[in-house]
């Protein structure tokens, strides 16, 4: 009964250890398999994150050229409302001259030519004949006159010489405004382009950034899988471990006595058939025969 038990305990051990076996041949393509799976997540990943960093470059070269271009807006509006204001200025100084050509030209009397003529015709007058002292200090005073009319319209021609100028300085201004306009107006609509390929590639980095999030949580989901697996596995490596040990120490307490008892069976079973077909029994095949019979006796 003794060895019945023993070898049931050992048939045990070794089924377990096969079984151990069979499920960590199992295991081992499981995690070879989570491995490969692994590697392909992690490549999959690395690819969407260099996609991810090469539109986040974009996003943000684009985004310093819009800045660029707004700057260069504000640099232009305040040009341009400079020369609107220096020209708003200047054609208000033009209408005040204006007024001013006005008022002096209602004032004056005849052309410029006809009073260099008249006041040349009264110089030579003086001089080429005799001329009583009053009669020459009315003629004198005449010229006088004639001189400050002359000066007055000396005085407009100053005038209408400085409209022209402002009116000149006003065009430019107006022709420098208007361009700095257009510029301005160009220059905002190429940022407006800008600011739109932008917010485009932006919204495609938010989408790609959580593509590759999601393909980081599943890579570390698979790693935490083998993990886990590779856990179970070096649980199983220490059962089979103990499992041998166990085995060796059963064999090892039990070996000589069920070598005895295997030895004396294998003589048993040669006497029983020399005894059946007449032959001769050696002293072991005896002993053993007789060690039965003895014990069979016992029991009676």
């Amino acid at each position: 009964m003794g060895t019945e038990v023993i070898q049931t305990s050992l048939d045990s051990l070794y089924r377990e250890l096969d079984d151990l076996r069979a499920k960590n041949a199992a295991k081992k393509g499981e995690i070879a398999n989570l491995r490969r799976r692994i590697d392909k997540s992690a490549d999959e990943r690395d690819g969407l994150n260099a996609e991810v960093k090469q539109l986040s470059d974009e996003v943000k070269k684009l985004k310093s050229q819009r800045d660029a271009l707004n700057g260069r807006v504000r640099e232009l509006k305040l040009k341009r409302d400079e020369l609107r204001t220096q020209a708003a200025e200047k054609r208000e100084t033009l209408s005040k001259l204006l007024d001013q050509t006005q008022q002096m030209s209602e004032q004056l009397k005849g052309s410029v030519s006809e009073l260099y003529h008249q006041i040349n015709s009264l110089e030579w007058y003086i001089q080429t004949n005799p001329l009583a002292p009053k009669t020459e200090r009315n003629i004198i005073a005449k010229i006088g006159a004639l001189e400050l009319n002359l000066a007055k319209h000396k005085g407009l021609r100053n005038v209408k010489d400085k409209l022209v100028q402002l009116r000149v300085e006003v065009g430019a201004l107006r022709i420098q405004a208007q361009a700095t306009h257009a510029e301005l107006t160009k220059t905002a609509e190429e940022s407006e382009k800008v600011h739109k390929s932008m917010y485009e590639l932006a919204k495609k980095l938010i989408e790609k950034k959580k593509e590759a999030d999601s393909k980081h949580a599943a890579f570390l989901g698979l790693n935490q899988e083998r993990r886990e697996a590779v856990s179970q596995l070096r649980e199983s490596l220490e059962r089979i471990d103990q499992l041998r040990t166990k085995i060796g120490e059963t064999k090892e307490s039990q070996s000589p006595r069920l070598k005895g008892e295997k030895v004396k069976s294998q003589y048993k079973e040669a006497a029983t058939e020399k005894m059946r077909t007449g032959g001769k029994l050696s002293f072991e095949e005896f002993q053993a025969l007789m060690e039965d019979s003895v014990s069979d006796t016992d029991e009676d």
